[in-house]
């Protein structure tokens, strides 16, 4: 085993008196602030695409659903076919996360009888 020829034997390595200790490593997470900040800056992002789009597809086009139909612009149609999917998504991930939670729950209660 070789021997740090800087450090006394087996001895850790101090802070020499007046150096500053190292400052301990702060995950790179920024403020709610921040976090709301960037949200609202790609939210308004988002949205002057979206406006951008529906005034170039401005087509009218005739729609059929579930035996009713209608015309109405291009990019209204499928504006609301991608919040109707989004909805559809948001509701599959509700479902998921209360799926979990439960499953959560009722592990926590049978670990807390094993406990007593």
């Amino acid at each position: 085993m070789t021997e740090d020829p800087l450090t006394p034997h087996g001895q850790e390595p101090t802070v020499p008196p007046g150096m500053p200790e190292a400052a301990p490593v702060r995950p790179a997470v920024g403020t709610r602030a921040g976090v709301v900040w960037t949200f609202t800056v790609v939210a308004l992002i988002v949205l002057v695409f979206l406006v951008v789009f529906m005034v170039q597809n401005q087509d009218r086009v005739t729609v059929f659903f579930l035996g009713f139909h209608g015309q109405l612009a291009l990019g209204i149609a499928m504006l609301i076919a991608a919040v109707a999917g989004a909805t559809v998504v948001a509701i599959a991930g509700a479902v998921r996360i209360i799926q979990l939670r439960s499953r959560a729950r009722t592990s926590a209660k049978r670990e807390g009888r094993r406990g007593r």
